[in-house]
């Protein structure tokens, strides 16, 4: 259909028409307002774009490891005796590789024939793990940093353990250890 005709039709229309398109126009404003407040997308922590978790290593080897060096330096207090540990962890040990993050921001100014004015503005980010080379020629993500897990609790079973003295240092020693409060740590003697 040509503008013209288009035009000449409108013109022709009675007021009632026209108003129903007023409407129709106004309603269709109110709703694209709406929408722009109620979708606008949520910022981002600029940190978290720079790092990413490539990993997690299991926690069996490292709790292991605490219950090994705990029982041989627990062992060693004096009437503590034979000493059993176990320690427990809330989360696996993290891996946090470095990050490449190429971020670009296009914003377009438009102006129609009527006056009204639009902006667009377009952003993209990419983020890319760094890596590098090893004597192998294998390509390994670039460690920023290994977090490891937050440990759960410790329980330690001693036979000295029946004596309070012994039983405080044995606690003390595991506080001071693994810097954990006194709450996640349980001694008790053996049978």
């Amino acid at each position: 259909m040509d503008l013209n005709k288009l035009k000449q039709k409108i013109l022709k229309a009675d007021n009632k028409t026209i108003q129903d398109l007023t409407v129709i126009f106004i309603i269709g404003l109110i709703i694209l307002i709406g929408a722009s407040i109620f979708f606008k997308p949520k910022p981002t922590n600029k940190d978290s774009d720079k790092q990413m978790v490539v990993k997690q290593v299991a926690n069996d080897d490292y709790a292991s490891q605490l219950e090994l060096e705990l029982k041989n330096i627990l062992s060693k207090i004096h009437g503590a005796g034979n000493v059993d540990v176990l320690v427990t962890l809330d989360s696996d040990e993290e891996v946090v590789a470095a990050m490449d993050t190429v971020q670009s921001e296009t914003t377009t100014n438009e102006k129609d024939s009527n006056g009204g004015t639009r902006t667009t503005i377009q952003s993209e980010t990419n983020n890319k793990i760094v890596t590098s080379q090893t004597t192998s020629g294998e390509n390994q993500p670039m460690i920023l940093k290994k977090v490891m897990p937050e440990i759960r609790g410790v329980v330690v079973v001693a036979d000295g353990a029946k004596d309070p003295n012994v039983q405080y240092e044995l606690m003390t020693s595991v506080e001071t250890a693994l810097g954990i409060p006194a709450y996640k740590v349980k001694v008790v003697s053996s049978k």
